[in-house]
């Protein structure tokens, strides 16, 4: 009988060759496949088997947050992920244990009913959440995390007989908020043995980060792919990045410009550059009269549409600038996003002259 348990959006892993994984160099690499960039921990409140609201970043503030959308029915993908996870937990210690939250979240509410998921979780382990809510909200939530929407599958003309197409892979969010790698399908006891150890034990990233890095440079680095569930049309994109040149070192403007092809709303919540201690966001107001928004530090990105920091509106300003910036200069910036995580920019320095033509301000609007 044809069936397919899951749609796969993320599930090979870049060519790594035998001997670099048994190579001495590589005994302390994670073996889950590293994100492009580090994904924020998703803003994400569904209902637990109590029916109580049950906020995903919140219930695992300081913890490792294992994150996993599947089904019940699902005839191989959902129990081995959750079975190979169980049975390391059970091998680790109860500290690195306590320090872990297994989160399996069902892409089909309709039969798995909170009955239906207390009989089914515990066969794992008894310590798994499991939580479900209505079509809009999986739908929503499934997009926080940039993965497509869980299908039916029917086999036959028998509408109760279905199984579901859902993403396979589940995602580790370490105890700093951020997911740094990713374990599709396939992914081995072994593997999880070698890398919840080092998610549980790192309450920063910094290790996490400094790890990954070395496999990088080592060429040993295994790296998500894109998503597939996301094409092109469905692009955020950063672009129109630039810094005026200064007068003094005391302080410099960013500007940028968002384009959200996306079907949900993002929100830039801090920002920091390498040249320059601080980074806040302002917004020109009125006569000249500028308004600090770090008492609401973000910037509210709408879906379906482009958002510009630009010059008297909201900008970036980057003060305490660790030299004098000068034409020629390029500035890396840092931004942190609720939905698309960290992302790194670089932005040229030019002069304040050319501001208008490089933003494409030269027209004056419409009225």
């Amino acid at each position: 009988m044809f069936r397919r348990a899951a749609r796969v959006t993320l599930v090979a892993l870049t060519a790594v060759s035998g001997c670099a994984r048994e190579s001495a160099d590589s005994v302390s690499a994670f073996r889950g496949a590293a994100l492009p960039s580090p994904m924020a921990k998703p803003a994400i409140t569904l209902t637990d088997l109590d029916g109580q609201p049950w906020d995903f970043a919140a219930h695992t503030q300081g913890k490792v947050g294992l994150l996993f959308f599947g089904y019940t029915h699902c005839p191989d993908v959902c129990p081995l992920h959750m079975a190979n996870i169980a049975a390391v937990l059970r091998r680790m210690s109860a500290e690195d244990r306590s320090r872990i939250v297994t989160v399996f979240v069902t892409t089909d509410p309709e039969r798995d009913t909170p009955a239906r998921l207390r009989e089914w979780l515990p066969n794992f382990d008894p310590t798994f959440i499991g939580l479900t809510g209505t079509k809009e909200e999986l739908v929503r939530a499934q997009a926080a995390l940039g993965i497509g929407e869980a299908q039916r599958e029917y086999v036959g003309a028998d509408s109760a007989n279905y199984f579901v197409g859902h993403a396979a892979q589940v995602f580790a969010f370490a105890r700093d908020g951020f997911a740094y790698t990713v374990y599709p399908f396939g992914i081995r006891q072994e593997d999880w043995a070698n890398d919840l150890p080092k998610l549980a034990r790192d309450s920063t990233g910094a290790d996490i980060r400094r790890t990954l890095a070395a496999q990088a440079k080592a060429g040993q680095l295994q790296v998500a792919p894109p998503q597939s569930a996301v094409d092109e049309a469905n692009a955020f994109i950063i672009s129109k990045a630039v810094v005026a040149e200064p007068p003094s070192q005391d302080e410099a403007s960013a500007y940028l410009t968002f384009t959200n092809n996306t079907a949900l709303e993002d929100t830039l919540v801090a920002v920091a550059a390498d040249l320059a201690v601080r980074g806040e966001v302002h917004e020109t107001m009125g006569e000249g009269e500028m308004r600090h928004m770090m008492a609401m530090p973000s910037v509210i990105i709408p879906s379906k549409r482009e958002t510009k920091l630009a010059p008297g509106g909201i900008h970036i300003m980057l003060l305490q600038l660790r030299k004098k910036l000068a034409p020629g200069d390029t500035v890396r910036l840092f931004l942190s996003l609720s939905r698309a995580g960290a992302v790194e920019v670089r932005a040229p320095v030019i002069p304040y002259a050319d501001l208008e033509k490089f933003l494409g301000m030269s027209e004056r609007p419409k009225k």
